[in-house]
């Protein structure tokens, strides 16, 4: 398995994210990470404000980006462009730009 840097990775999360929320599923395949390791990740965005989780009446859990995850998404994306430019980093992914 290829190695991705942290900043990657959450790229990756934020990127699954929307207001309106999806669940943990959606957001393991579309990171391409396993559950567990997902929810690590979710617990310290959660912590940092950047998403929030939602009980809908049914008691499924949803995962929605908060207007600061917005930000810091795209600023994060802005860095993983500069860093793949320079060379630091390889990134291979069409959605970047």
């Amino acid at each position: 398995m290829k190695y991705r840097p942290d900043l990657v990775i959450l790229l990756d999360i934020l990127e699954s994210l929307n207001k309106e929320g999806v669940t943990i599923s959606h957001i393991c395949t579309y990171s391409n990470m396993p559950n567990p390791r997902v929810k690590e990740k979710l617990s310290q965005m959660i912590e940092g404000g950047l998403i929030e989780e939602i009980r809908r009446e049914d008691g499924k859990r949803l995962y929605r980006i908060t207007d600061k995850g917005i930000k810091t998404r795209n600023k994060i994306r802005e860095i993983v462009i500069l860093l793949n430019e320079l060379g630091l980093i390889n990134v291979n992914r069409k959605n970047l730009v």
